[in-house]
């Protein structure tokens, strides 16, 4: 049967190995969580850029559609 002083020691490596290996997990989870930030910032920024030209596209459209309900209106005057 271990001695005391042997089971503590046995406890005391596990504890190292096992703080070690925490440690290792936790500096590999930051530089995930790190990486997904700067994912995200990247997304944000190209979902700005898409917000942007759907905005164009849109007053593009509006002045399209003003266009041609007056050249509807025009054509109606005509027939009429």
């Amino acid at each position: 049967m271990p001695t005391q002083e042997e089971r503590l020691n046995t406890l005391e490596k596990k504890t190292t190995a096992a703080i070690q290996e925490i440690d290792e997990n936790t500096t590999i989870m930051l530089g995930v969580i790190r990486h997904q930030g700067q994912d995200i910032r990247r997304i944000l920024q190209r979902l700005e850029t898409v917000e942007e030209y759907l905005d164009t596209v849109k007053t593009k459209l509006d002045e399209h559609t003003t266009l041609l309900n007056q050249i509807l209106a025009r054509l109606s005057e005509n027939h009429n």
